[in-house]
């Protein structure tokens, strides 16, 4: 198949914006799973599964993938490529390669299978998962074969992975990685009995807000508040892929944020985060947390984010990141949703500055970068910051 039709099939699917992808590599065989960037509990996803056989001309061969946490797919799949896909899920009997006989399926599977397969043919399928509420993690088991001998009386298999220390529930080893799954930091809180959800949001000139797209996706109505201000907005701009979003304020704000002159940014920096958790239970006034730059990718090694120490909570989501000179290096978006089993806490993520930038410069948001300045005490930076950032009342 031409490689010119696989990515059109992944941009089909994920945009222009470039997928997480996972790996299996042979001399033999090619694999890859390719996932969305950010994966929240109780969304569904889609995972495209790829094989191409690099060794030479098959009897057949099949690519499978496997999903340990769920007993059944309550999306869809589709054998897009492939002669033959199949899904197979509790009770059904499936064969296991270590005791030679078929036992009892414990969870999900699904396996696409072509026959006469070509060396360097590439072969695709997806599947459609919807993702538990209550798990942190979602593991995905993988492997692939080909058969170039006879299948019923002296077949070779030549198999990917190689070698692994996992196995899948068929008793064959196996690829495994973990898909690590976001809560959406997203109002998770309703603040009163009308339906009205808060996040925070900064202005970058006096009329322009940034914000997170989840923050104000399908709001009747928006209004920005802090202390002797009150405004209506509206949305002037949305990056679902980025999390961002642009709002229009009615009235003008004389303070703004201003973004550091360049983009490095690095480990171990004093950081600041001002925003407007939880609605009113903490009160109406801003909040302040403090911490660290605790890792410069986010989730999956994701470019565009970074992680930090920093304690965020629901109501964060579109306030700005601060430096110690309190310049602009980022907004937060999410945090990991907290699970015993992980013995993970406080990981906190931010979109990186030159993304936001890049998103208003799209749309011709003027902003300003300010000159490099000496460090400030953290009580100046928030005296001179509060009046720069809202808290975002969404009418659903």
């Amino acid at each position: 198949m031409p490689r010119i039709f696989i990515w059109l099939f992944i941009f089909s699917f994920f945009g222009h914006a470039k997928p997480n992808s996972f790996n299996i590599s042979t001399n033999e065989i090619d694999i890859a799973i390719l996932y969305p960037k950010q994966v929240h509990a109780g969304e569904r996803i889609k995972l495209i599964g790829y094989m191409k056989n690099k060794y030479k001309n098959a009897k057949m061969g099949g690519l499978t993938i496997s999903f340990p946490q769920i007993t059944s797919a309550s999306g869809s799949y589709s054998d897009n490529t492939f002669d033959k896909i199949s899904s197979y899920g509790p009770p059904q009997k499936i064969y296991n390669g270590q005791l030679k006989k078929n036992i009892r399926s414990k969870y999900f599977m699904v396996e696409g299978w072509e026959n006469k397969w070509w060396k360097n043919q590439e072969k695709i399928f997806y599947v459609e998962i919807d993702i538990p509420n209550n798990i942190a993690e979602f593991i995905v088991n993988v492997r692939g074969v080909l058969v170039m001998g006879n299948y019923s009386s002296d077949p070779k298999e030549i198999k990917a992975p190689v070698s692994s220390f996992i196995e899948d529930q068929q008793g064959y080893q196996v690829g495994s990685f973990v898909i690590p799954i976001l809560r959406k930091d997203n109002l998770e809180k309703k603040v009163t009995k009308n339906d009205v959800l808060s996040g925070t949001g900064f202005f970058v000139n006096t009329h322009d807000v940034v914000t997170n797209n989840h923050v104000v996706e399908g709001c009747k109505k928006i209004e920005l508040i802090r202390t002797g201000f009150k405004s209506d907005a509206e949305v002037v701009s949305l990056d679902a892929q980025n999390d961002l979003a642009i709002l229009r304020s009615e009235k003008s704000n004389i303070k703004s944020l201003g973004f550091r002159p360049n983009n490095k940014v690095r480990i171990g920096e004093n950081i600041i985060v001002l925003g407007y958790p939880l609605g009113d239970l903490l009160g109406s006034s801003i909040k302040l947390t403090s911490g660290n730059i605790s890792s410069m990718t986010g989730l999956i090694n994701d470019s565009t984010t970074m992680q930090l120490t920093a304690p965020v909570q629901p109501g964060n989501s579109g306030g700005p990141l601060l430096d110690n000179r309190g310049q602009i290096i980022g907004v937060i978006f999410a945090k990991l949703a907290h699970q015993k089993e992980l013995n993970a806490e406080n990981i906190n993520l931010a979109i990186k500055s030159n993304i936001v930038k890049m998103f208003l410069d799209t749309h011709d948001i003027s902003y300003t970068s300010l000159p490099v300045e000496s460090p400030k005490e953290i009580v100046d930076i928030a005296d001179e910051a509060k009046e720069s950032i809202v808290r975002i009342n969404c009418y659903q």
